[in-house]
């Protein structure tokens, strides 16, 4: 049976330079993507995926480096979140290898099972996301290309990890209520630091669109709206414009459903960032227009309408995913990156 072939792209776009420097023996583009357990990191590594294409992209967890097993944890009391309860050293000449293009062996976890999964071979992709928990530590920081930090409120990650970890990862509903308490520290200790060294730094809350109602909101959204600040540090990058369609006139009438939308410059550590905000129900037609606009971007066909990328996500979140996804892919269209 022969090999298959990549996909050919447009000559010109985005997913073709990408390519084309990858079949030139040009090294792979690793993206960092860090945040606290249960926060929402593999959203955006998903996001990414889905708009490039399994084709060019391939994903990395480092959670495969941990150094003990859900059992032998429980007996240690040792945190994952702990950096020397995992083998970042390994983690990173393993990664400084993808870098320059060799296959390697990553160590799995199995989440569901709480144990550890044989290696499997990991070969390079023209971008490799990696998501961990430390994906951001200073062993990691010379091979990343760009570097994504995840932070969810303390309300919304309780929600998220504890659905995941009972109906996922097989924890009692007590045990997972533990881990949570117990772990609320670490992430402050250990992982919260991370954010500085990032690029983009994606933090979400529950809706507050109630707030700014005049006697209460008619749609409060609580189950399906965040609250989403996208922290960005402004460039200059030749990126072409990129439109969000909005019907105005939707808002006059009995049926317009709350959102939100703000872009507020700001000082973050010490220097300019711009911060975006988005809140409520982002309008469907107008996401999937802003979808395939960064598709065409690429270089990648419109998604099908029945194929819509993470349909089932909130759409605060989709949209996120794709504030989140322009910044990497205008640095990923750079010369010096895509050609």
């Amino acid at each position: 049976m022969e090999n298959a072939q990549p996909p050919r792209f447009a000559e010109g776009s985005l997913a073709h330079a990408l390519r084309d420097r990858f079949d030139r023996g040009q090294r792979p583009l690793l993206v960092g993507v860090a945040g606290d357990s249960g926060s929402g990191k593999t959203t955006y590594t998903e996001g990414i995926e889905w708009l490039l294409g399994a084709d060019l992209v391939s994903q990395i967890s480092l959670d495969g480096y941990h150094k003990e097993d859900r059992a032998t944890r429980r007996q240690s009391g040792a945190s994952p979140l702990d950096p020397n309860a995992n083998h970042l050293a390994q983690a990173a000449a393993d990664l400084a290898q993808l870098q320059q293009g060799i296959a390697v062996d990553i160590p799995r976890y199995d989440h569901r099972q709480g144990q550890f999964l044989p290696p499997r071979r990991h070969t390079p992709t023209p971008v490799i996301l990696i998501e961990g928990l430390h994906t951001l530590y200073p062993e990691f920081q010379s091979l990343l290309d760009f570097r994504i930090f995840v932070d969810s409120d303390v309300r919304v990650k309780r929600e998220w990890k504890f659905t995941r970890d009972t109906q996922e990862r097989g924890y009692a509903d007590t045990e997972a209520e533990s881990q949570i308490a117990s772990r609320a520290d670490e992430f402050e200790k250990w992982l919260a630091d991370q954010q500085y060294a990032a690029d983009v730094v994606v933090r979400i809350h529950p809706s507050t669109l109630g707030t700014l109602a005049l006697d209460g909101v008619e749609d409060d959204c609580n189950d399906t709206c965040y609250h989403i600040e996208v922290i960005v540090t402004p460039n200059q990058l030749s990126q072409g414009s990129l439109y969000f369609p909005v019907d105005l006139s939707t808002m006059t009438r009995q049926e317009a459903l709350p959102f939100m939308l703000a872009m507020i410059p700001s000082r973050f550590q010490g220097h300019g960032v711009n911060v975006l905000h988005v809140d409520g129900h982002m309008p469907l037609a107008a996401l999937d227009t802003l979808e395939n606009e960064i598709r065409q971007f690429i270089g990648k066909p419109a998604a099908p309408a029945t194929t819509t990328a993470s349909q089932a996500l909130p759409p605060t979140i989709r949209f996120a995913q794709m504030l989140v996804a322009w910044p990497f892919l205008g640095h990923l269209a750079t010369p010096t990156n895509a050609v």
